[in-house]
């Protein structure tokens, strides 16, 4: 918990605005790669306290839910134009359907923060319910925009 802990206070300390920005496009599909790794990780252990799989720890919860929301801002920033020239599990439709991708973004965003808030209430039925809604549009936009 504590790297998390720190992972989060440093992502938290940079500016917002040179988070944003990418020096070369190349440094978007890294970080995009790296952090959907990080953002797996926390989506497990949420989803395995949401499962019944392992007890329902609230502050265990809390950290895993700030570090999804905070992953889930952070992500929308990771696919400037131009950045489809890798190879990456990103279909092209998210480059060519920048409307709709956004909008998947926005609802991705609201569903961490759903999340977020139903762990710091310590209620293990509500953080279920707000897992399982985040689960939903995670699962909406794979099935859009990522190749298996």
């Amino acid at each position: 918990m504590r790297c998390a802990s720190l992972l989060m206070a440093v992502l938290l300390a940079l500016p917002w605005s040179a988070q944003a920005q990418f020096v070369r496009l190349n440094d978007a599909v890294k970080y995009r790669k790296a952090a959907f790794q990080v953002l797996s990780t926390h989506v497990q252990r949420a989803g395995a306290m949401a499962k019944g799989e392992v007890p329902f720890d609230k502050p265990a919860a809390e950290t895993n839910a700030a570090l999804i929301e905070m992953l889930s801002r952070q992500l929308a920033t990771a696919f400037p134009p131009g950045s489809d020239m890798a190879p990456s599990k990103a279909k092209p439709e998210v480059w060519q359907e920048v409307a709709q991708f956004k909008t998947h973004s926005d609802q991705w965003q609201s569903a961490a923060a759903k999340l977020s808030g139903a762990a710091r209430s310590g209620d293990a039925n509500a953080f279920k319910t707000a897992f399982n809604a985040l689960a939903q549009t995670c699962k909406s936009c794979h099935d859009s925009y990522r190749n298996r």
